[in-house]
């Protein structure tokens, strides 16, 4: 006999609903932070973007889930079971690379915090011209320098260990979301009507 709630922590309906607001949260204020900031700690042009761009991309299926939980979308969460495996191990090569780019390229960093804020690559750019006014150049704020090259690779790689956990759980809440649609379709609200 198969247990329908095992591991589950919250209902599979509800808890998954309020997994994907707070997964769909934290991944686009990531997206955000990589897209504004992550210039100044991923040196190589278009790598933050590429980054900031796979977290907009997590977030937006974290949303696509929220829909799909609350209207008990069959086709979404089927989708989802298909896309979220690659998802997951996308996010755990992108882990791993960031936080070795965030280890190996510290100098950079440290040369970017020692020299006003300045983005490392736009300084060792020979094409590269200032704009004229101070608002237009960014800078990196003395907040990020002040904590720490070494603590703040420590922090990512914590949070992406909690985001792989987050995920690869959410996964299986998908996949549980799914088999109950399958084995009860005929649920409307709460209850299950037999045909």
């Amino acid at each position: 006999m198969w247990c329908d709630n095992c591991l589950l922590i919250f209902p599979i309906r509800a808890g998954a609903i309020a997994l994907a607001l707070i997964m769909a949260l934290y991944q686009i204020g990531g997206g955000i932070f990589l897209f504004k900031y992550g210039d100044f700690y991923f040196t190589n042009i278009p790598e933050a973007s590429m980054y900031g761009g796979y977290a907009m991309a997590q977030g937006s299926l974290a949303l696509m889930a929220m829909i799909g939980f609350s209207s008990r979308s069959f086709v979404i969460s089927r989708f989802l079971l298909f896309v979220y495996p690659l998802i997951i191990l996308l996010g755990a090569v992108r882990a791993g690379v960031m936080t070795w780019e965030l280890n190996h390229y510290e100098d950079r960093i440290i040369w970017t915090c020692n020299n006003g804020g300045v983005k490392w690559a736009d300084a060792n750019n020979p094409n590269y011209k200032a704009p004229p006014a101070l608002y237009d150049n960014p800078r990196l704020p003395n907040g990020f320098c002040k904590i720490g090259v070494k603590t703040l690779a420590n922090t990512f790689a914590f949070s992406f260990v909690i985001d792989f956990i987050l995920m690869c759980y959410f996964c299986f809440l998908i996949w549980r979301f799914n088999v109950k649609l399958h084995h009860y379709p005929f649920q409307k609200g709460e209850y299950v009507y037999p045909q």
